[in-house]
């Protein structure tokens, strides 16, 4: 009986231990992370029927994006859109849902950032699994002349989480 109680006593131990583990990794990995973050830049002239089409939303009043400066007076030939690609992997034990992207605006002089193109997915990643979640921005800045900060938000088991980052 001694020997039994022992060997019990043991395997409820090593129990225990697997099972503190397994939580302080399921903490450690409630957030996900980001991988790799790409930019495309495309003139808007190149993509006039886009700029046309925000334009006239953002007359109308019926645009859905982020506006963060006036519009007025703006051609397609002084601005580009900046196509931000972010890749989040989610190391954790439970899904990742709600997942947005945000890109922080920069208004520097000789350009600035225009507006964010709206985005009505709800994205989501499983565990272990990994995703690619997009923003565009329409700006008037030159090229290579900006550096957002990138803010990832959402929701991992009813906890709310974000993660910064700098291309």
């Amino acid at each position: 009986m001694y020997k039994a109680m022992k060997w019990l006593a043991i395997v409820v131990l090593m129990v225990t231990i697997a099972g503190a583990g397994l939580v302080l990794y399921a903490l450690n990995t409630m957030k996900p992370q980001v991988l790799d973050v790409t930019i495309v830049r495309t003139p808007a002239s190149q993509a006039q029927d886009v700029f046309d089409q925000t334009m006239t939303q953002l007359a109308e009043g019926s645009f859905t994006g982020r506006v963060y400066g006036s519009a007025d007076g703006l051609t397609a030939e002084d601005c580009a859109f900046e196509t931000y690609t972010v890749r989040v992997e989610n190391r954790g034990l439970f899904a990742a849902e709600w997942i947005s992207l945000d890109i922080e605006p920069v208004n520097v002089e000789g350009g600035a950032d225009i507006l964010e193109l709206g985005d009505t997915a709800a994205y989501a990643l499983g565990p272990g699994q990994q995703g690619d979640i997009m923003a565009t921005v329409l700006t008037t800045m030159p090229e290579g002349e900006a550096v957002r900060q990138i803010h990832v938000s959402g929701y991992v088991f009813g906890q709310k989480f974000d993660v910064y980052a700098v291309p």
